[in-house]
């Protein structure tokens, strides 16, 4: 293959194991806050529970999404200060 082509292989492994450890410390920062979680397609969609409301949380991406709404969020601070506020 040429220069080009190896270069964009090199850049698609590169993103797949960012996304892979993405996944495990987004996951293990889940538990380690104490929040619990269903893991569905083998860990790559997480639900999780706040409060009432459910959210769909991918963590090889950091994109999570309040179930009923169309509002995308990212990062999975930003989501533990999200369930954590909504189970007082």
């Amino acid at each position: 293959m040429g220069d080009m082509g190896d270069v964009f292989n090199d850049l698609r492994k590169i993103k797949q194991e960012k996304r892979a450890s993405n996944t495990e410390s987004s996951t293990a920062l889940l538990a380690a806050a104490g929040i619990r979680f269903l893991s569905l397609n083998g860990g790559v969609h997480l639900r999780v529970k706040a409060g009432v409301r459910d959210v769909d949380f991918w963590p090889s991406t950091g994109l999570w999404m309040v179930a009923g709404e169309q509002r995308k969020n990212r990062g999975v601070r930003n989501l533990i200060n999200y369930v954590k506020a909504r189970a007082s």
